[in-house]
């Protein structure tokens, strides 16, 4: 389920204690969200503690401890898409798919980072229920309306439409909630994961604040299973050829000539070069595109750009 911590520009930081047992209780990689001259910034990807909490004590060298300075930072726990480095939060609010999975980005606008699990998204596009949910819903609703955030009917709709808590960030160091967070000496968390219980999944309902009840519990299971038994249809059912016409574009992502790929996540890496690779989002397979058909070469695969930073 993930947990967001808020730092607004007069609150105080997070202990490192508090951060250990939100990475330990949220292991599936973390990010951070601040602003650098009057731009938005997202910097996530971290996948073990020791390089989350040393990235953290760099920024706060870089920052002077985010004194009258904003800070998001997210810890994950997936629940839909892989658990990898490109899948962790925040994210921006866009319909580009390299963009969300994009670990370092510096010129954006808006991020946002969220906690929950969205039902009907990230089952269909191969991305997670966030990606999905930002791509198809907040991204059309910020291009028609940039101030959404900042009206308090919308983030309840929002609220009551997803079932879910947000943290949005913008260009002007401001943070917008959604959702229950836990005031704690100033310092806003989305759940009681950070605190030193013994670990997040151990069953005793004063450990959890109304959120985490035994409905959302139930709820969990039944989306764990859910996505077990919709990778073993998909095993069963598995094409070796697509055409093109009978493959929806959205799902493909072609990839770059300068791009490093491990066909089978064996460790095994070859530059992309003049092979016309796609990365299938439905399936998360590799697929080469020969004579207008698709090919399947490799389940699974790990991409990386040039510079070996995994993208897939």
């Amino acid at each position: 389920m993930c947990i967001i911590i808020a730092k607004n520009k007069v609150g105080r930081l997070p202990s490192e204690t508090e951060l250990m047992n939100s990475f330990e209780n949220n292991n599936d990689g973390a990010g951070f969200m601040y602003v650098d001259n009057g731009k938005v910034v997202i910097d996530k990807g971290y996948m073990n503690y020791e390089g989350f909490i040393k990235h953290y004590r760099t920024l706060l060298d870089k920052y002077n401890n985010f004194k009258n300075k904003s800070l998001v930072i997210h810890c994950r726990i997936g629940t839909s898409g892989k658990n990898n480095k490109g899948n962790t939060h925040p994210y921006p609010i866009t319909d580009k798919v390299k963009l969300l999975r994009t670990r370092h980005l510096s010129r954006e606008s808006i991020g946002i980072a969220h906690n929950g699990i969205i039902h009907g998204y990230g089952t269909a596009t191969g991305l997670n229920d966030t990606q999905e949910y930002i791509s198809k819903f907040l991204y059309p609703l910020y291009f028609h309306y940039r101030d959404f955030y900042k009206n308090k009917d919308m983030l309840y709709q929002m609220e009551q439409a997803t079932n879910s808590k947000f943290a949005i960030l913008d260009k002007t160091d401001d943070i917008y909630l959604v959702g229950n967070f836990i005031e704690d000496k100033g310092l806003y968390f989305s759940n009681n994961t950070y605190k030193d219980y013994g670990g997040y999944f151990k069953y005793d309902s004063k450990y959890y604040d109304d959120y985490y009840d035994d409905y959302y519990r139930d709820e969990e299971n039944n989306w764990f299973n859910k996505l077990k038994q919709r990778e073993e249809e998909q095993e069963e059912t598995k094409k070796l050829s697509y055409t093109e016409n009978e493959y929806d574009d959205f799902h493909l992502y072609k990839l770059e000539s300068n791009w490093l790929v491990d066909m089978y996540g064996n460790g095994n890496y070859e530059k992309v070069g003049s092979r016309d690779y796609y990365y299938d989002w439905g399936t998360l397979e590799l697929l080469e595109k020969i004579n207008g058909d698709y090919k399947l070469v490799g389940n699974n695969p790990i991409v990386c750009d040039e510079n070996g930073e995994e993208i897939f």
